[in-house]
């Protein structure tokens, strides 16, 4: 695989976590405001934040920007410490099953922004 298709997959993949995120937990909660939110608002400002700096970052990786795959990477770090919390505060089979899944899924597109292609030796 290529650096470019490497990039060009994590962005994909992190486009789909953040647009999940938006729709189904950011959106819901800022429309119920501070007091009628189930989760801290400064949670859900935060994720909101981070979503939308990673259709940013993967805007940047799609492109082949360095920028874009570095912020990729430190946005998918936080994603990993928020799903570790996860696993270790959530008490449902489904949300353990999830944040499972989260921190597979950050750690391939982290791989994946750190793809390097091959290089053969001459012999």
């Amino acid at each position: 695989m290529t650096r470019p298709t490497a990039l060009k997959i994590a962005a994909v993949l992190s486009v789909l976590v953040a647009l999940i995120g938006i729709t189904m937990f950011d959106l819901p909660n800022l429309v119920l405001g501070a007091r009628e939110s189930a989760s801290p608002f400064p949670v859900v400002v935060g994720s909101f934040a981070s979503d939308i700096i990673a259709l940013v970052a993967a805007y940047g990786a799609w492109r082949g920007q360095k920028w874009g795959a570095v912020l990729l990477i430190i946005v998918n770090a936080f994603w990993i410490v928020q799903a570790i919390g996860s696993l270790l505060f959530d008490s449902t089979a489904g949300e353990l099953v999830f944040a499972s899944a989260m921190v597979v899924h950050h750690i391939i597109v982290i791989s994946l922004c750190l793809w390097r292609e091959r290089v053969v030796r001459a012999a």
